[in-house]
């Protein structure tokens, strides 16, 4: 149903001339596809996810660290990515990253990861996603907060799903771009980040 009340704004847009049809066309058809997997099965969540660009975090490549972010050795137990992976982002106080950008299409989509926090109980990991849609040469940027990891636990385990809904202004076709910024909050926060993956299709009810 959402799918089709979307499809039915753009289809308004282009009528009242404020979009070509092309652009109606590229919303239909969003990011193409892609290559996903079932990384989270293992945690009772069978749904399919494609890993964000540098979301292996082998290497920096893609990244924007500041603050004394690294990648360094130790990678998630579980290797869900690939048994040779052998590293991870580290996060200390006051650090940021944020990640590569990735197409984003219209279905919700949801984002879930791998974290441990070596440090204060008393802090938690903040995950916020930059949006940028450009169309007929117009750029709308907006930043949104997707979720937070709270401290209690010192143990690598994946995130709980985080949802990130695309606001009305994202889904009037063109190309619409999404990147995530990771942020240690409250005292003594040191953490660790791998495996970075994102589920395109949340609202999976036929259209």
């Amino acid at each position: 149903m959402r799918t089709a009340a979307r499809l039915t704004v753009l289809l308004a847009a282009v009528a009242l001339g404020l979009l070509p049809a092309s652009s109606v066309d590229a919303a239909r058809a969003g990011c193409g596809s892609r290559q996903v997997s079932q990384p989270f099965l293992p945690w009772l969540d069978a749904s399919d996810y494609f890993l964000l660009p540098g979301g292996d975090l082998e290497s920096s490549a893609g990244w924007t660290l500041s603050g004394g972010a690294q990648i360094v050795a130790g990678n998630e137990p579980y290797r869900v990515h690939g048994a040779a992976d052998a590293r991870a982002l580290h996060l200390p106080p006051a650090s940021s990253a944020r990640s590569a950008a990735t197409c984003a299409d219209s279905d919700e989509p949801m984002l879930r990861f791998f974290a441990r926090n070596s440090g204060s109980v008393l802090s938690s990991l903040a995950v916020e996603a930059t949006v940028r849609t450009t169309v007929l040469g117009l750029t709308v940027q907006t930043t949104i907060p997707v979720g937070v990891v709270p401290g209690t636990s010192q143990s690598w385990a994946p995130s709980l799903p985080a949802p990130f809904e695309l606001s009305a202004n994202q889904l009037v076709g063109g190309t619409t771009t999404v990147d995530f910024r990771f942020v240690p909050l409250g005292p003594g926060g040191d953490w660790y980040v791998d495996d970075v993956y994102v589920d395109p299709f949340k609202d999976r009810a036929p259209s």
